[in-house]
């Protein structure tokens, strides 16, 4: 899923927008190419995944004070489809701001390493140091929830989804999300020169834990 996005903003301009709704279109070879596909099999491959991104949304839903129910959902896509070797990919322009917004900090990370990189959460940890550590910019604290939402386990209403249930224990988080990324981010030969990972004062690879008593609340990335 998050190669299928990143292929589509990494393709994305701003003046995209000024006239429509953008189309973005990938032939199977391009995709082959990308994903590391073999076009043939690009179909069955892509469908299952283009399924589930389709049914993404992003939206918040709140409790009022008089204890009703408040949501506001947007679909990502308002359109995702394979025919004839060609991916025709059109984001929602209800979301207009928010992808121009979003694929501007998408500039600065190197799609070809993007793609390169193997597990979900260190794609979405290279995504994250891309937009501060490569330009020079010290990472503020990051609170340990928002970079569960970063992660992607929470859902619209902030708690961790069903199937993301074993991320409660912060154990969990640090061990598959943190430094298992961290881990496979420095083995990568490109990442490890574009990236620097310092060492904690607490020994760890590329971070520092903030805690509250005992509890982990945040996380500084060095």
């Amino acid at each position: 899923e998050a190669d299928m996005f990143a292929l589509m903003i990494a393709h994305m301009k701003a003046d995209d927008w000024d006239r429509s709704t953008p189309h973005y279109e990938f032939t199977s070879h391009q995709l082959s190419e990308w994903l590391g596909v073999e076009s043939k099999h690009i179909g069955s491959n892509l469908s299952p995944v283009a399924n589930r991104l389709a049914s993404r949304k992003i939206g918040i839903k709140v409790e009022t004070g008089k204890g009703d129910i408040e949501f506001d959902y947007r679909p990502l896509f308002k359109h995702i489809a394979y025919k004839n070797g060609t991916l025709t990919m059109v984001p929602n322009d209800m979301l207009k701001s928010e992808y121009i917004e979003y694929n501007q900090g998408f500039a600065l990370i190197n799609t070809r390493n993007f793609f390169d990189v193997k597990k979900e959460y260190s794609k979405r940890l290279y995504e994250l140091l891309s937009r501060f550590k490569d330009k020079g910019f010290e990472m503020h604290q990051q609170k340990l929830d928002e970079l569960k939402g970063v992660f992607g386990l929470l859902d619209e209403a902030g708690k961790l989804k069903k199937d993301k249930s074993s991320f409660k224990n912060n154990s969990v988080f640090m061990k598959r999300c943190i430094r298992e990324s961290i881990k496979e981010l420095t083995e990568h030969p490109q990442i490890r020169k574009e990236l620097l990972f310092l060492e904690g004062e607490n020994g760890e690879k590329g971070f520092e834990v903030i805690k509250k008593g005992r509890t982990i609340t945040g996380i500084k990335f060095l």
